[in-house]
């Protein structure tokens, strides 16, 4: 840099000094809060982002049950005090571990406004991703879950106790054409589903604790265990549990 510029620039911060050296205290944190304002309050965004995503991983718990209710009552009902009552006798590690209860899902199945078609993807995304385990519903959604061929073959996972005490409230599938079948797909339907004949839903509208908490007020109430449930015994015992005074 050529020595007449190198004078220039000398000359500007010893100005520069000197203005800096006669502010008072108080100016000079002004100056300071005018200058770097926006940075700051961009780094104490970024820092508290950071420090909830931290505390969020670390103290996530994991879940050792789901549960949705579908198209059921839903502020009138004590639904903490129904998994509650399942899970007092369950040992598992309350710092660690949580049950979910979800009954916040009204879906017409026949509507196709965005609610309906929204609430619908995220029930499915909770069953493909494996985070549910039983879903309590009433007859029309029962009929188009069993469609998506997402439930268990209760027959294979039912002790024979359970089945033989409950085998008139069972509901057996055979998946007919018109309700899986699309005209065209034949050839697809007799490979998918001819002659699977499957227990993959259980009517529980009687069930002692249905009625207790009044879940479904005038409408038949049916349970499916989902196919991919990791906490199958769970499952089971919950059923067992809606149908104990």
């Amino acid at each position: 840099m050529p020595q007449e510029f190198e004078s220039v620039n000398d000359e500007i911060k010893n100005e520069a000094k000197k203005v800096w050296q006669s502010k008072t205290g108080k100016e000079r944190a002004m100056y300071f809060v005018d200058y770097y304002k926006v940075h700051f309050i961009v780094g104490v965004v970024v820092i508290a982002l950071l420090i909830s995503i931290i505390h969020s991983f670390a103290t996530r718990k994991e879940n050792i049950f789901e549960v949705l209710v579908i198209n059921g009552m839903i502020d009138e009902v004590d639904y903490d005090g129904l998994m509650e009552g399942y899970f007092e006798n369950i040992d598992y590690d309350k710092k660690k571990q949580e049950y979910v209860i979800d009954p916040n899902y009204q879906i017409d199945i026949y509507g196709t406004d965005q609610y309906n078609q929204m609430n619908i993807q995220k029930v499915f995304v909770n069953v493909s991703v494996g985070e549910l385990d039983v879903m309590i519903c009433d007859e029309d959604f029962m009929r188009f879950a069993r469609a998506q061929d997402c439930a268990a073959d209760l027959t294979t996972i039912l002790p024979k106790s359970m089945l033989d005490k409950y085998e008139d409230k069972l509901v057996w599938y055979d998946f007919p054409m018109e309700e899986v079948g699309v005209e065209g797909y034949e050839e697809e339907y007799e490979r998918d589903y001819a002659g699977r004949n499957e227990a993959v839903s259980i009517e529980i509208t009687d069930f002692c604790k249905v009625q207790e908490y009044n879940m479904f007020p005038e409408k038949k109430v049916y349970a499916l265990v989902i196919a991919n449930s990791s906490h199958i015994d769970k499952a089971i015992g919950f059923l067992e549990y809606l149908d104990t005074p």
